[in-house]
């Protein structure tokens, strides 16, 4: 029998495993709706519900979009600058900025692998979400994101996504957020 550090690596294995299989399985998904024609008729054509479909198209991950507008700072009770600091996009304050306090579902956790910001209409900022989210007691996500991405580390990661650094992402009035599937 494993020990319990054997055991712990096994599963790490197992997991990346199946991160793997489960973006090979959204590839394929994506493509078959692609070559489909659409959602409803991927859907049809496996016999399942549409809804199964877009799940199934995101299973290999998705990136946050956060819009921010930089003309209001923005604080909170702590006296935490969020939203666009105005500072040096790699600095601390940004950092925390970018990181703190989100109302995002638990079931996203293993899924967002990227969140992009965009202030004023345009993609200034892209990082990575690497690790585990912290919670804080009104159930709002801490991201662990890493340094900002350069145009082409973002394009080299994550070849699907459809946006670069610089791109033109006009805000629609209500709209702060939204999920782009990897």
């Amino acid at each position: 029998m494993p020990d319990l550090d054997e055991l712990v690596k096994l599963l790490d294995q197992v997991e990346q495993e199946q991160q793997g299989l489960r973006g090979k399985h959204a590839h394929l998904m994506r493509s078959i709706v692609h070559k489909a024609g659409g959602v409803n008729q991927a859907a049809e054509l496996l016999g399942l519900d549409p809804k199964t479909v877009r799940a199934r198209q995101r299973a290999a991950g998705l990136a946050l979009v956060l819009y921010r507008g930089s003309n209001t700072a923005k604080v909170d009770l702590d006296g935490r600058v969020y939203g666009e600091t105005g500072l040096d996009e790699a600095s601390e304050a940004q950092r925390e900025a970018d990181r703190k306090w989100f109302n995002l579902a638990r079931t996203n956790e293993g899924l967002l692998h990227l969140v992009v910001y965009v202030a004023d209409g345009r993609l200034v900022r892209a990082r990575d979400v690497e690790g585990k989210w912290e919670w804080n007691e009104d159930g709002k996500a801490a991201l662990p994101v890493g340094p900002p991405l350069t145009s082409a580390e973002l394009a080299q990661k994550y070849p699907t996504f459809p946006f670069a650094i610089g791109h033109e992402l006009p805000m629609v009035r209500g709209k702060i957020r939204e999920y782009v599937t990897l």
